[in-house]
């Protein structure tokens, strides 16, 4: 990611990343920017707002205009700011989703302090049960379709 992406344009490539999405096109236009999406038959609308002081009923409205004339499956409203209680209340009736201002900028999969994981065979882990004086009910389970393994 480049260092002159905004913050929210971050946590928009990164749910665009988790989420397993295809950017088709992406509008800028003042303070919005619009990426349409496409994964398998599934179309939604990513709209990044930047520079506002709160985010309100009238941007989840224009959201779900714009997803109805689209025809999208689905809205998602990603935002540096919090949200008033209208949007709140009104967003999952109107078929947007809301994503925090609290959501990571960077991949908390991969940074510096993630060590790497790895599933243990059962030598390893009879030798790491031993050695620690542990009941194996003690330690994590990470499942193999879990994404950090």
């Amino acid at each position: 990611m480049s260092k002159s992406m905004s913050t929210v344009e971050k946590r928009a490539s990164l749910l665009i990343k988790y989420r397993k999405l295809k950017v088709k096109k992406k509008e800028k236009e003042g303070d919005k920017t619009t990426y349409f999406l496409s994964r398998g038959d599934s179309n939604p609308i990513f709209l990044c707002i930047v520079g506002q002081r709160t985010v309100g009923i009238a941007y989840v409205r224009e959201l779900r205009d714009l997803v109805e004339e689209k025809g999208a499956d689905k809205g998602v409203i990603i935002a540096d700011v919090k949200y008033t209680y209208s949007a709140k209340a009104n967003a999952p009736k109107l078929g947007v989703e809301l994503i925090p201002h609290t959501l990571p900028t960077f991949d908390i999969f991969k940074h510096k302090l993630v060590s790497p994981t790895e599933i243990l065979t059962e030598e390893e882990r009879e030798r790491i049960i031993k050695f620690y004086h542990a009941e194996p009910f003690q330690f994590p389970r990470i499942k193999a379709s879990d994404p950090v393994s």
